[in-house]
């Protein structure tokens, strides 16, 4: 299992924040604006973002991309190619988003997204294991909020498929459904060996991304500048807040 400096299930959850850019130029800026806000602790490139780069070799659009953000900032950068069906901007086939997120392996990031839900999840762990690079691998329903039951058994099958960090976002749309993923996270990290990261969406589920690290999630998602996903708030509020949760009683 690939170890990450920027996600310890023993510490403060870590803070993670999208770069969500339509060029290089743009990412090259978000990247010197990250560069420039205190706690920070990774970064994730959605480079769905560019998804009229995602072409059949993208190996050079990686590359380039990854050197932008360096020449700017040394914060771990998390590489992400989410798809249509998982909220984001890039329609793949099954054959396109496996060679994409061989390419984006072969790029060097620290750690790279891997969709749970793809045909060849387990065989991209794999590579990205054999290559250095850690896997966060994910799952998304912006419809609902299954039972936590089903949440940690989806986190324990990726666990089992070899991942270094479990990642589920879902949609709710009551109090309870708020209570359902706390409840994942919190059973999921008595249980598993990996981080997790479980993470309610929208309006509702902003509560989660503020005290979810009191659950056992390993990670939130903030913002500077433009969010990916409904309900981010920024590194500001998330630092405030892990602050006072973190205080002296």
């Amino acid at each position: 299992m690939k170890s990450l400096p920027f996600v310890a299930s023993d510490q403060l959850p870590a803070v993670i924040v999208p770069l969500v850019a339509g060029d290089l130029d743009d990412l090259g800026r978000l990247a010197a604006d990250c560069a420039q806000t205190p706690g920070i602790d990774a970064l994730e490139w959605r480079v769905d973002a560019l998804a009229a780069g995602l072409t059949a070799e993208a190996g050079e659009l990686f590359s380039a991309g990854l050197a932008a953000i360096r020449a700017h900032t040394g914060l771990p950068v998390l590489l992400t190619i989410r798809t249509g069906s998982e909220g984001g901007a890039a329609n793949l086939d099954e054959d396109a988003y496996t060679a994409l997120i061989r390419q984006a392996i072969a790029a060097g990031p620290v750690a790279v997204d891997i969709e749970f839900a793809r045909r060849d999840a387990g065989d991209l762990i794999t590579a990205a294991a054999e290559a250095g690079v850690a896997s966060v691998v994910s799952a998304h329903d912006f419809t609902d909020t299954p039972p936590s039951k089903q949440l940690l058994r989806t986190l324990k099958a990726m666990a089992d498929l070899g991942a270094d960090v479990a990642k589920i976002a879902v949609m709710p749309h009551d109090r309870s459904d708020v209570l359902e993923a706390l409840k994942a996270a919190d059973r999921g990290r008595a249980r598993l060996r990996i981080p997790i990261i479980v993470i309610a969406m929208g309006r509702r589920g902003r509560l989660t991304r503020l005290i979810g690290g009191e659950f056992g999630s390993a990670a939130t998602f903030a913002t500077v500048g433009e969010g990916s996903a409904p309900g981010q708030v920024s590194v500001p509020e998330v630092l405030q807040t892990l602050q006072i949760l973190a205080g002296e009683d």
